[in-house]
């Protein structure tokens, strides 16, 4: 007798099908059978991804990486929870692994091999990878908004480990989207976050020309060989107003600049197997023909300025090891970071000028994240860095000086049931103050949300970020263009991780998931190893090699 979806998948699980076939409720009778006969594969069902992830821990358990400090007793605990998971448990339960997790995925390479239009395409062989869209634009009524659409795909096991279990690449991958919009002068929006396994049959690739689906949202080339011009065609529902508040964007791009290759010509970094490869498109233009809907009302889009990304690789979700085991015995000897996540930073500017900043997240800075108190914290002063592109498409690296002297609480949800609000303060306002190789009348700016009241959205694994449109302003508060600004990782992950992973937070299990310190075996061990002279001809050999592909410069402590 043959199953019935409704009784045999999860609500959550039918509730992001919906979403991605663009329906506030999921019904069967709309669902194509191709996909109504994936959903009801046993390669979909809750054993399915208990097995798997079972299989995945156990490996970890058993082949522990050397000179790591031990995780055995978080797994374990672990391995309690992963009798039957529903694929958004899986999703979940991999933030929660330790940075031996890294491995088995495939490699990143030692120079960069970016190839177009090859590499347009999701590289599914490691751990992480999204295509993403933000800008600015405006509407025939000159209505300004920042709009974000990013296409996110997670591997939930290393390759190899997926095929034993008979999944393709694409069913070995968890797909997320995300969708927020901001009017000036009103609220930032997000749609909810949904995450699809590639086991419902959703996710389709074809290349020649590009064509990128997850549902009914769909990035699309024009051209054969080429990525643009393209369509990017996404919608959602907001959950956390009174009523619902749908929004679709149908956006038409094109590009007049060469790639960004970011990092060390696209490498950031490539460092023992693990980093990420990542190049950018900085200067889209807003093709005619683009629009939105929002609330129920069809805005025509005739102006507006785009930033693209294509970023992948290992070792970011969760953070992960260096594959290198010399790199892991001189890691162990040094103070174990409790800092993670960064901001980022587009800018276009007038006369065709932008700029691409970014700043890791430090221990030096641990007073700024995680803040959920009455009062705001004070100025935080952050080093940046960043590369500067002309009008003629010539890139200059350039370091510069952020100052952070204003925050906002982030009090809503787009869907509080799933996605528990965090009331953790986020930047608001940024003043960058940069060096040479940036012309004089762009050194010193700062950059304002277009709108207030902040621009946190989440991601569909739990964790909370702040993105949104900015106006920037030069030191005389004249309009010198627009951007997007970043915040990833303020606010603690953990309570949203456990609810979506069906595990309790307790105090338990809050000291499990905390960044292991080395015991001082493991550290003596490190030590004796880092002794032997050809280990630390290669430890320095190795680290001119990553740090000239950009790592950063606190690496190792």
């Amino acid at each position: 007798m043959e199953k019935n979806v409704l009784s045999d998948l999860d609500n959550i699980t039918l509730e992001n099908v919906a979403l991605a076939l663009w329906m506030k409720e999921f019904q069967e009778e709309k669902i194509p059978q191709d996909i109504k006969k994936c959903l009801l594969d046993d390669k979909n069902s809750p054993n399915a991804f208990g097995k798997r992830m079972q299989h995945r821990i156990q490996d970890l358990i058993d082949n522990p990486d050397s000179f790591t400090p031990n995780y055995q007793k978080r797994y374990k605990e672990l391995l309690k929870h992963c009798s039957s998971l529903t694929s958004m448990q899986a999703y979940a339960i991999n933030h929660l692994l330790g940075m031996d997790s890294s491995r088995g995925y495939q490699k990143i390479p030692e120079e960069s091999n970016i190839e177009f239009p090859s590499d347009f395409a999701p590289q599914l062989g490691y751990q992480v990878g999204w295509h993403f869209f933000v800008g600015n634009c405006r509407d025939t009524q000159n209505r300004d908004y920042g709009i974000l659409v990013s296409f996110y795909r997670y591997s939930l096991l290393p390759p190899e480990m997926a095929h034993i279990f008979g999944l393709s690449d694409w069913e070995n991958q968890i797909f997320e989207m995300q969708l927020a919009v901001a009017r000036a002068g009103e609220k930032h929006i997000q749609s909810r976050p949904f995450a699809l396994s590639g086991t419902t049959g959703l996710l389709k690739f074809s290349s020649h020309p590009f064509c990128y689906e997850a549902g009914k949202n769909k990035i699309i080339s024009e051209k054969k060989d080429d990525l643009f011009p393209l369509q990017v065609k996404a919608w959602g529902v907001n959950q956390g107003y009174e009523n619902d508040l749908e929004m679709e964007v149908d956006l038409k791009f094109n590009s007049n600049k060469d790639f960004l290759l970011q990092g060390n010509k696209g490498c950031l970094p490539c460092c023992c197997d693990i980093g990420t490869l990542y190049y950018s498109a900085t200067s889209l233009q807003l093709e005619a023909g683009s629009l939105l809907k929002l609330d129920g009302e069809e805005i025509i889009l005739d102006d507006g300025k785009f930033w693209f990304d294509h970023q992948w690789g290992n070792g970011l979700e969760p953070l992960g090891n260096s594959r290198c085991k010399v790199v892991r015995a001189a890691s162990v000897l040094n103070k174990t970071s409790h800092s993670r996540g960064w901001d980022w930073f587009m800018a276009q500017f007038d006369a065709d000028r932008e700029m691409t900043m970014y700043a890791p997240h430090s221990d030096k800075n641990l007073e700024f994240y995680w803040l959920t108190g009455p009062e705001p914290p004070g100025i935080m002063t952050i080093d940046v860095k960043g590369q500067y592109i002309d009008a003629k498409n010539h890139v200059f690296n350039t370091r510069g000086t952020l100052k952070i002297d204003k925050w906002v609480k982030s009090v809503k949800s787009s869907n509080p049931e799933h996605y528990l609000v965090t009331k953790t303060w986020y930047p608001d306002h940024w003043e960058f103050q940069f060096q040479d190789m940036v012309p004089d009348d762009i050194r010193h700016f700062t950059m304002e949300p277009i709108v207030d009241g902040g621009q946190t959205g989440y991601n569909a694994s739990g964790a909370q970020y702040s993105e949104g449109g900015v106006y920037l302003k030069n030191t005389e508060g004249e309009l010198i263009g627009k951007g997007f600004a970043e915040s990833v990782y303020y606010a603690d992950a953990h309570p949203n991780i456990f609810h979506l992973a069906g595990i309790p937070d307790t105090p338990e299990m809050r000291k499990l998931v905390e960044p292991p310190e080395p015991s001082s075996w493991l550290k003596l061990k490190g030590l004796l190893y880092m002794t032997w002279p050809p280990h630390q001809k290669k430890i320095k050999k190795v680290l001119e090699k990553c740090l000239e592909q950009g790592l950063p410069e606190d690496f190792l402590g």
